[in-house]
Protein backbone atom coordinates (compact mmCIF):
# COMPACT_ATOMS: atom_id res chain seq x y z
CA UNK A 1 0.00 0.00 0.00
CA UNK A 2 1.54 3.30 -1.08
CA UNK A 3 1.80 6.10 1.44
CA UNK A 4 -0.09 9.29 0.67
CA UNK A 5 2.10 12.22 -0.37
CA UNK A 6 2.83 14.87 2.26
CA UNK A 7 0.71 18.02 2.19
CA UNK A 8 2.25 21.02 0.44
CA UNK A 9 4.14 23.47 2.63
CA UNK A 10 2.11 26.59 3.39
CA UNK A 11 5.21 28.76 3.67
CA UNK A 12 6.06 28.59 -0.04
CA UNK A 13 4.05 29.66 -3.05
CA UNK A 14 4.66 30.16 -6.71
CA UNK A 15 6.09 33.53 -7.70
CA UNK A 16 3.62 35.89 -9.33
CA UNK A 17 0.57 34.23 -7.78
CA UNK A 18 -1.56 36.46 -5.55
CA UNK A 19 -2.48 34.73 -2.32
CA UNK A 20 -5.96 34.41 -0.88
CA UNK A 21 -7.43 31.16 -2.16
CA UNK A 22 -11.17 30.60 -2.04
CA UNK A 23 -13.04 27.30 -1.75
CA UNK A 24 -13.10 26.95 -5.54
CA UNK A 25 -9.36 27.64 -5.81
CA UNK A 26 -9.67 31.11 -7.33
CA UNK A 27 -7.63 33.96 -5.95
CA UNK A 28 -9.13 36.86 -3.99
CA UNK A 29 -8.02 40.16 -5.46
CA UNK A 30 -6.17 42.60 -3.25
CA UNK A 31 -4.86 40.06 -0.73
CA UNK A 32 -1.52 38.44 -0.01
CA UNK A 33 0.18 36.35 2.63
CA UNK A 34 2.18 38.10 5.32
CA UNK A 35 5.86 37.22 5.31
CA UNK A 36 5.95 37.44 9.12
CA UNK A 37 2.80 35.63 10.23
CA UNK A 38 1.65 33.73 7.09
CA UNK A 39 -1.77 35.34 7.59
CA UNK A 40 -3.82 36.71 4.73
CA UNK A 41 -3.73 40.51 4.51
CA UNK A 42 -5.27 43.35 2.55
CA UNK A 43 -4.35 47.01 2.26
CA UNK A 44 -5.87 49.93 4.15
CA UNK A 45 -5.42 52.20 1.12
CA UNK A 46 -2.59 54.12 2.82
CA UNK A 47 0.83 52.60 2.20
CA UNK A 48 2.48 54.18 5.24
CA UNK A 49 -0.36 52.90 7.46
CA UNK A 50 0.08 49.40 6.01
CA UNK A 51 3.73 49.52 7.01
CA UNK A 52 2.80 50.58 10.54
CA UNK A 53 0.26 47.75 10.93
CA UNK A 54 2.64 45.06 9.66
CA UNK A 55 2.51 45.56 5.87
CA UNK A 56 -1.30 45.47 5.84
CA UNK A 57 -4.37 44.64 7.89
CA UNK A 58 -5.10 40.96 8.51
CA UNK A 59 -8.33 39.53 7.18
CA UNK A 60 -10.89 38.60 9.85
CA UNK A 61 -9.71 41.57 11.92
CA UNK A 62 -11.06 45.02 12.76
CA UNK A 63 -9.62 48.49 13.26
CA UNK A 64 -11.03 51.25 15.46
CA UNK A 65 -10.27 54.94 14.91
CA UNK A 66 -10.79 57.07 18.00
CA UNK A 67 -11.72 60.66 17.21
CA UNK A 68 -9.89 62.73 19.81
CA UNK A 69 -11.06 66.05 18.36
CA UNK A 70 -13.79 67.34 16.06
CA UNK A 71 -13.25 64.44 13.63
CA UNK A 72 -11.56 66.31 10.80
CA UNK A 73 -9.15 63.64 9.53
CA UNK A 74 -10.73 60.32 10.51
CA UNK A 75 -12.95 60.40 7.38
CA UNK A 76 -9.79 60.63 5.26
CA UNK A 77 -8.64 57.26 6.61
CA UNK A 78 -12.08 55.77 5.91
CA UNK A 79 -12.23 57.14 2.36
CA UNK A 80 -8.86 55.61 1.50
CA UNK A 81 -9.98 52.31 3.04
CA UNK A 82 -13.18 52.28 0.98
CA UNK A 83 -11.52 53.39 -2.23
CA UNK A 84 -8.92 50.62 -1.95
CA UNK A 85 -11.78 48.13 -1.77
CA UNK A 86 -13.39 49.63 -4.88
CA UNK A 87 -10.07 49.38 -6.75
CA UNK A 88 -9.80 45.64 -6.05
CA UNK A 89 -13.48 44.92 -6.62
CA UNK A 90 -14.19 44.19 -2.94
CA UNK A 91 -17.64 44.55 -1.42
CA UNK A 92 -17.85 47.80 0.59
CA UNK A 93 -20.60 48.07 3.21
CA UNK A 94 -21.22 51.50 4.73
CA UNK A 95 -23.19 52.23 7.90
CA UNK A 96 -23.55 55.76 9.28
CA UNK A 97 -24.74 59.26 8.47
CA UNK A 98 -21.51 60.49 6.85
CA UNK A 99 -20.79 57.35 4.82
CA UNK A 100 -23.02 58.42 1.90
CA UNK A 101 -21.03 61.64 1.47
CA UNK A 102 -17.78 59.65 1.66
CA UNK A 103 -18.94 57.40 -1.16
CA UNK A 104 -19.59 60.44 -3.31
CA UNK A 105 -16.04 61.71 -2.71
CA UNK A 106 -13.88 58.60 -2.91
CA UNK A 107 -10.39 59.45 -4.26
CA UNK A 108 -9.22 57.90 -7.51
CA UNK A 109 -5.99 55.92 -7.81
CA UNK A 110 -3.22 58.03 -9.28
CA UNK A 111 -2.22 55.28 -11.71
CA UNK A 112 -5.71 55.16 -13.25
CA UNK A 113 -5.92 58.85 -14.14
CA UNK A 114 -6.57 59.42 -17.82
CA UNK A 115 -3.59 61.74 -18.24
CA UNK A 116 -1.19 58.91 -17.39
CA UNK A 117 -2.56 56.35 -19.85
CA UNK A 118 -1.50 56.25 -23.52
CA UNK A 119 -4.23 57.14 -26.04
CA UNK A 120 -2.67 56.24 -29.37
CA UNK A 121 -4.03 53.22 -31.20
CA UNK A 122 -0.60 51.64 -31.55
CA UNK A 123 -0.25 51.73 -27.76
CA UNK A 124 -3.50 49.90 -26.95
CA UNK A 125 -1.66 46.68 -26.12
CA UNK A 126 0.73 48.50 -23.82
CA UNK A 127 -2.15 50.32 -22.12
CA UNK A 128 -3.98 47.04 -21.54
CA UNK A 129 -0.93 45.46 -19.94
CA UNK A 130 -0.32 48.62 -17.89
CA UNK A 131 -3.89 48.62 -16.53
CA UNK A 132 -3.67 44.92 -15.70
CA UNK A 133 -0.43 45.51 -13.81
CA UNK A 134 -1.95 48.40 -11.84
CA UNK A 135 -5.02 46.37 -10.81
CA UNK A 136 -2.84 43.49 -9.60
CA UNK A 137 -0.96 45.70 -7.14
CA UNK A 138 -1.53 45.18 -3.43
CA UNK A 139 -1.71 48.85 -2.41
CA UNK A 140 -2.27 52.09 -4.33
CA UNK A 141 -1.75 55.82 -3.95
CA UNK A 142 -4.77 58.10 -4.28
CA UNK A 143 -5.38 61.61 -5.52
CA UNK A 144 -7.76 63.42 -3.18
CA UNK A 145 -8.59 66.00 -5.85
CA UNK A 146 -9.91 63.33 -8.26
CA UNK A 147 -13.20 61.59 -7.47
CA UNK A 148 -14.51 58.24 -8.61
CA UNK A 149 -17.48 57.98 -10.93
CA UNK A 150 -20.78 56.41 -9.89
CA UNK A 151 -20.18 53.49 -12.27
CA UNK A 152 -17.21 52.40 -10.18
CA UNK A 153 -19.34 52.07 -7.02
CA UNK A 154 -21.33 49.04 -8.17
CA UNK A 155 -19.93 46.88 -5.34
CA UNK A 156 -20.76 49.41 -2.62
CA UNK A 157 -23.68 48.79 -0.25
CA UNK A 158 -25.14 51.55 1.91
CA UNK A 159 -27.31 50.76 4.93
CA UNK A 160 -29.89 53.48 5.33
CA UNK A 161 -32.76 53.03 7.73
CA UNK A 162 -34.10 55.81 9.92
CA UNK A 163 -35.45 53.65 12.75
CA UNK A 164 -32.71 50.98 12.62
CA UNK A 165 -31.69 48.94 15.64
CA UNK A 166 -28.49 47.11 16.51
CA UNK A 167 -30.08 43.89 15.33
CA UNK A 168 -30.98 45.40 11.94
CA UNK A 169 -27.39 46.50 11.30
CA UNK A 170 -25.94 43.12 12.29
CA UNK A 171 -28.46 41.24 10.16
CA UNK A 172 -27.71 43.43 7.13
CA UNK A 173 -23.94 42.98 7.45
CA UNK A 174 -24.33 39.24 8.03
CA UNK A 175 -26.47 38.88 4.89
CA UNK A 176 -23.96 40.74 2.70
CA UNK A 177 -21.07 38.66 4.06
CA UNK A 178 -22.94 35.41 3.43
CA UNK A 179 -23.78 36.40 -0.15
CA UNK A 180 -20.14 37.26 -0.92
CA UNK A 181 -18.15 34.47 0.73
CA UNK A 182 -15.58 34.36 -2.08
CA UNK A 183 -14.78 38.06 -1.99
CA UNK A 184 -13.39 40.44 0.61
CA UNK A 185 -16.08 42.42 2.44
CA UNK A 186 -15.01 45.78 3.89
CA UNK A 187 -17.41 47.02 6.57
CA UNK A 188 -17.19 50.72 7.43
CA UNK A 189 -19.15 52.02 10.41
CA UNK A 190 -19.31 55.70 11.26
CA UNK A 191 -20.65 56.21 14.79
CA UNK A 192 -23.41 53.60 14.51
CA UNK A 193 -26.36 54.21 16.84
CA UNK A 194 -24.74 57.32 18.32
CA UNK A 195 -25.31 58.79 20.90
CA UNK A 196 -25.31 55.73 23.12
CA UNK A 197 -28.47 55.10 25.11
CA UNK A 198 -27.72 51.66 26.54
CA UNK A 199 -24.05 50.81 27.17
CA UNK A 200 -24.74 47.09 27.58
CA UNK A 201 -26.49 46.85 24.21
CA UNK A 202 -23.77 48.98 22.66
CA UNK A 203 -20.98 46.62 23.76
CA UNK A 204 -23.05 43.56 22.85
CA UNK A 205 -23.45 44.99 19.35
CA UNK A 206 -19.68 45.34 18.87
CA UNK A 207 -19.11 41.88 20.30
CA UNK A 208 -21.49 40.35 17.74
CA UNK A 209 -19.88 42.49 15.04
CA UNK A 210 -16.53 40.98 15.93
CA UNK A 211 -18.01 37.50 15.53
CA UNK A 212 -19.09 38.40 12.00
CA UNK A 213 -15.69 39.93 11.26
CA UNK A 214 -13.96 36.75 12.43
CA UNK A 215 -14.99 35.10 9.16
CA UNK A 216 -12.06 34.69 6.81
CA UNK A 217 -12.71 37.43 4.22
CA UNK A 218 -14.06 40.32 6.32
CA UNK A 219 -12.32 43.47 7.57
CA UNK A 220 -14.10 46.11 9.65
CA UNK A 221 -13.29 49.79 10.18
CA UNK A 222 -15.18 51.72 12.87
CA UNK A 223 -15.01 55.38 13.93
CA UNK A 224 -16.13 56.74 17.30
CA UNK A 225 -15.57 60.01 19.21
CA UNK A 226 -14.19 58.39 22.35
CA UNK A 227 -14.11 61.68 24.27
CA UNK A 228 -17.86 61.38 24.76
CA UNK A 229 -17.65 57.77 25.99
CA UNK A 230 -17.06 56.68 29.56
CA UNK A 231 -13.72 55.16 30.53
CA UNK A 232 -15.23 51.73 31.09
CA UNK A 233 -16.92 51.68 27.67
CA UNK A 234 -13.75 52.92 25.97
CA UNK A 235 -11.68 50.20 27.65
CA UNK A 236 -14.14 47.46 26.69
CA UNK A 237 -14.40 48.77 23.14
CA UNK A 238 -10.61 48.70 22.74
CA UNK A 239 -10.56 45.05 23.76
CA UNK A 240 -13.02 44.11 21.01
CA UNK A 241 -10.90 45.53 18.17
CA UNK A 242 -7.60 44.22 16.86
CA UNK A 243 -6.16 47.62 15.98
CA UNK A 244 -6.97 50.83 17.86
CA UNK A 245 -5.64 54.19 16.64
CA UNK A 246 -6.38 57.65 17.99
CA UNK A 247 -6.62 60.54 15.50
CA UNK A 248 -5.92 64.06 16.75
CA UNK A 249 -5.67 67.18 14.60
CA UNK A 250 -2.86 69.67 15.23
CA UNK A 251 -3.44 73.44 15.44
CA UNK A 252 -2.62 75.24 12.22
CA UNK A 253 0.12 77.52 13.47
CA UNK A 254 2.91 78.48 11.05
CA UNK A 255 5.25 79.21 13.97
CA UNK A 256 4.70 75.86 15.64
CA UNK A 257 7.22 73.01 15.59
CA UNK A 258 4.46 70.83 14.07
CA UNK A 259 3.71 73.22 11.19
CA UNK A 260 4.60 70.60 8.56
CA UNK A 261 2.12 68.06 9.97
CA UNK A 262 -1.68 67.96 10.10
CA UNK A 263 -2.25 65.59 13.02
CA UNK A 264 -1.04 62.94 15.44
CA UNK A 265 -1.81 59.24 15.14
CA UNK A 266 -1.81 57.68 18.62
CA UNK A 267 -1.05 53.96 18.60
CA UNK A 268 -3.31 52.53 21.28
CA UNK A 269 -3.28 48.87 20.24
CA UNK A 270 -1.65 46.80 17.52
CA UNK A 271 -2.81 43.21 17.67
CA UNK A 272 -0.52 40.37 16.59
CA UNK A 273 -2.93 37.59 15.65
CA UNK A 274 -0.19 34.96 15.34
CA UNK A 275 1.35 35.53 18.77
CA UNK A 276 0.31 35.82 22.41
CA UNK A 277 2.15 39.13 22.83
CA UNK A 278 1.65 42.52 21.23
CA UNK A 279 4.35 43.92 18.93
CA UNK A 280 6.61 46.47 20.59
CA UNK A 281 7.46 49.79 18.97
CA UNK A 282 10.04 52.37 19.90
CA UNK A 283 7.44 55.18 20.01
CA UNK A 284 3.70 55.15 20.46
CA UNK A 285 2.81 58.18 18.36
CA UNK A 286 3.19 59.03 14.70
CA UNK A 287 2.60 62.27 12.86
CA UNK A 288 0.73 62.44 9.58
CA UNK A 289 0.33 64.96 6.81
CA UNK A 290 -2.34 64.85 4.16
CA UNK A 291 -1.09 65.79 0.72
CA UNK A 292 -3.10 65.87 -2.48
CA UNK A 293 -1.45 62.76 -3.90
CA UNK A 294 0.02 61.13 -0.83
CA UNK A 295 -0.91 60.37 2.77
CA UNK A 296 2.26 60.25 4.86
CA UNK A 297 2.59 58.77 8.35
CA UNK A 298 6.03 59.05 9.91
CA UNK A 299 8.00 59.81 13.04
CA UNK A 300 8.56 63.47 13.72
CA UNK A 301 12.21 64.50 13.61
CA UNK A 302 13.21 67.94 14.83
CA UNK A 303 15.56 69.70 12.38
CA UNK A 304 19.15 70.07 13.66
CA UNK A 305 20.21 73.52 14.83
CA UNK A 306 22.96 74.47 12.41
CA UNK A 307 23.06 78.21 13.05
CA UNK A 308 26.46 79.93 12.98
CA UNK A 309 26.22 81.24 16.56
CA UNK A 310 25.76 77.76 18.02
CA UNK A 311 28.60 76.23 16.04
CA UNK A 312 31.00 79.07 16.83
CA UNK A 313 30.24 79.05 20.53
CA UNK A 314 30.70 75.30 20.66
CA UNK A 315 34.01 75.47 18.83
CA UNK A 316 35.21 78.33 21.00
CA UNK A 317 34.36 76.58 24.23
CA UNK A 318 36.02 73.36 23.14
CA UNK A 319 39.18 75.27 22.11
CA UNK A 320 39.38 77.15 25.42
CA UNK A 321 38.97 73.96 27.40
CA UNK A 322 41.69 72.22 25.44
CA UNK A 323 44.14 75.12 25.83
CA UNK A 324 43.49 75.83 29.51
CA UNK A 325 43.64 72.27 30.79
CA UNK A 326 46.03 69.55 30.02
CA UNK A 327 45.08 65.93 29.75
CA UNK A 328 46.24 63.77 32.63
CA UNK A 329 46.87 60.09 32.09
Amino acid sequence: MMASPPPPCAGFRKLGVVSGQTKEGNTVKGTRLSLHSALQQTSTGIQSLDLLLGNGINLASSILFQELDRGEYSPVFARHFMSEGVTHGHIVVGVGERVSSWLENLPRPIELNTDMQPHAEDNLKIAWRYKRKIQSRFSHSYDLSQQRSLEELKNCRLFSKSDATYKDILQYVKTVVKENEDNVVRVVLDRPMYPIEDEAKFLRFHYNLRKITAQKNVVTLCIYPTQTLSDSVTFSLDQLYNYVLGVEALPRDKKSVFKDYHGILHIVKLDNMSSFTMPLHDVTDRFFKVQRKKFIIEKMHLPPDLSETVSRSTNASSTNCASSKGIDF
